[in-house]
């Protein structure tokens, strides 16, 4: 059973971003996100693009992460979690749910 959140994320889809930034590297961190793009219909307006993306830093020296949530360019939520679990897997899924968008 996965209880790890970098391999859970990485089995859905989520890709890492090169940082070379001397703070993300010295705490051995690392930066995985993810975009999700639907067409809508708008009213009086017709057919658009929606994207919602994820974005988590995570800390494997101290197991916190942060992760923040922006949709169509502008972020929405931003939340550090104190794991780097199931829980916080779990409430990551509930968010883009929530957005209309699957995991």
């Amino acid at each position: 059973m996965k209880t790890n959140l970098i391999d859970l994320l990485n089995g859905n889809g989520f890709t890492e971003k090169i940082v070379k930034n001397e703070i993300v590297q010295s705490c051995s961190g690392l930066i995985l996100q993810r975009e999700w793009s639907k067409e809508t219909e708008v009213a009086w307006y017709g057919k658009r693009e929606e994207t919602f993306s994820v974005r988590a830093f995570i800390n494997r020296n101290s197991g916190i992460c942060h992760v923040a949530f922006f949709k169509d360019g502008r972020e929405t939520k931003s939340r550090w979690y104190d794991t780097i679990g199931k829980r916080t897997y779990n409430a990551i899924a509930e968010t883009v749910k929530k957005a209309g968008f699957e995991m």
